[in-house]
């Protein structure tokens, strides 16, 4: 009995942590909150008859991450992308291509010498001028330009369409477009291993990376302007919170119970 209400109180203490969570991340850009299942432990029995099979606990599996959309939020900033539908961003971490993160968190600047990044830095991933196939590589948008008279005209304003097509407008009115956002999709989304900060790598589980441009294929559309707010529902969190609590409130006092009735027996 003991170990069955171990299982337990292990149990509830692992989706109070989870829960706890998704609270805390319900204002993160691009959050995706995870949910959990209780599963039923039976002691190792070959009979054929199943009322032979005895509970030995409950366990909890591994948390699954809700991969539905959350809603927008207008920012009005030029790099705050949102996706709507399926597809993320490709962000690495210096050079390091081969390992690169996925993110929902569209909120994106641009250094000094031009070259797109998220907020702590990482570079953002896409294609440079026209070409939109082909391997991702680090996106860049020039802050001057050459004229044919040599003169130098200053970025004055960047675009971004729901394709993820980048214009850049210099000076005045000469715009030029000088890439495309890329954006990655996967077989199964929820299998995808969260690395924190709102960041994901691929795994076994959710396949390899397809890469493309937003509206193309199974991707969605991009929303400029705007960002992706978390798909947490704090209402819902708060009620399951609350449930977990009085579960493992439960669970204690019948331990504790437990355990004054093997004190009283070894006594008496």
């Amino acid at each position: 009995m003991l170990s069955i209400l171990k299982s337990a109180l292990n149990a509830n203490s692992k989706e109070m942590g989870i829960v706890s969570n998704n609270i805390a991340n319900a204002n993160s850009t691009g959050f995706k909150k995870s949910s959990t299942n209780f599963e039923h432990i039976y002691s190792a029995n070959h009979a054929s008859d199943p009322d032979a099979f005895s509970g030995q606990g409950v366990n909890i599996s591994d948390p699954r991450i809700q991969m539905s959309q959350g809603a927008l939020q207008a920012t009005g900033g030029a790099l705050d992308l949102a996706v709507t539908g399926q597809g993320f961003f490709t962000v690495v971490q210096g050079n390091q291509i081969e390992t690169p993160f996925f993110t929902r968190d569209g909120s994106f600047n641009i250094t000094a010498d031009g070259q797109v990044v998220t907020n702590d830095g990482l570079k953002v991933m896409g294609y440079n001028g026209d070409q939109t196939i082909g391997g991702l590589v680090n996106l860049v948008i020039p802050t001057t330009k050459t004229n044919l008279d040599n003169t130098v005209s200053i970025i004055t304003n960047v675009n971004v369409n729901s394709k993820g097509k980048i214009t850049a407008t210099y000076g005045l009115d000469d715009e030029v477009v000088v890439g495309s956002f890329g954006l990655a999709a996967f077989t199964n989304e929820p299998g995808l291993n969260p690395v924190g900060n709102n960041r994901y790598q691929q795994n076994t589980k959710s396949g390899p990376a397809a890469y493309g441009v937003a509206m193309d294929n199974q991707f969605g559309k991009i929303e400029a302007g705007h960002i992706e707010r978390a798909n947490v529902d704090i209402t819902s969190e708060m009620v399951t919170m609350l449930k977990t609590q009085q579960a493992f409130s439960g669970v204690s006092r019948l331990l504790q119970t437990e355990v004054d009735m093997t004190k009283r027996l070894i006594d008496g």
